[in-house]
């Protein structure tokens, strides 16, 4: 029941996006399944990119609930909400990219704090931008006052700071360079063996 009850969890955490997106869609609420593919796109990544376990749940709860709180009209409700959710938001986002850098591409064991902060200050000046276009092209109801847009780029950046600081202190004792696959480091061994048999055969 244990193991069934994870594999449900996963299921929820991977594809909760598009079955919302679905759902929207079949009410002909558009632009709110637009939203939840946006959702779904996170999701998926997180997914895809083999991000720890922890960091995949929260990336997805994070993009679920900044997308309820849009449907709620939290936004206009609690002018300070949307400060939290662009720090939670720009957190595992800036990991996500970091890891990508990184781990993914450049095989690293742990992504580095440093990029996790630039990347979140500029992943949040991207979204405040696009929050530009979107009030000049899809609704000029998206508010884009310059004090909104200082907090905005300010909590983003405390987020991706607090996600680095928690990186930090995770890799703080372990190795952060490159990872070497498995089959080259057992390759490795092997030479190294043999080059040291060798040896004591000449020796003798």
């Amino acid at each position: 029941m244990r193991a069934v009850g994870r594999a449900v969890l996963r299921l929820a955490v991977r594809w909760s996006g598009l079955l919302m997106a679905a759902g929207l869609a079949l009410a002909g609420l558009w632009v709110e399944a637009a939203v939840a593919m946006l959702v779904a796109l996170g999701q998926v990544l997180a997914w895809r990119m083999r991000l720890p376990r922890a960091w995949e749940a929260a990336a997805s709860i994070t993009a679920m609930a900044a997308a309820v709180s849009s449907y709620l009209h939290l936004y206009e409700r609690w002018t300070w909400w949307d400060l939290p959710v662009h720090a939670a938001l720009t957190a595992v986002v800036s990991v996500m990219a970091a890891w990508m850098v990184d781990v993914r591409w450049r095989r690293r064991a742990s992504p580095r704090p440093w990029l996790m902060v630039i990347s979140g200050f500029l992943l949040a000046l991207v979204w405040e931008v696009l929050e530009w276009w979107g009030h000049q092209v899809v609704d000029p109801r998206v508010h884009i006052a310059p004090a909104d847009t200082a907090g905005d780029v300010i909590a983003g950046l405390l987020g991706a700071s607090a996600a680095a600081w928690w990186w930090h202190r995770r890799s703080a004792a372990g190795p952060s360079g490159p990872v070497r696959s498995p089959s080259r480091s057992a390759r490795a061994s092997s030479d190294s063996a043999s080059t040291r048999l060798e040896a004591g055969r000449s020796v003798r």
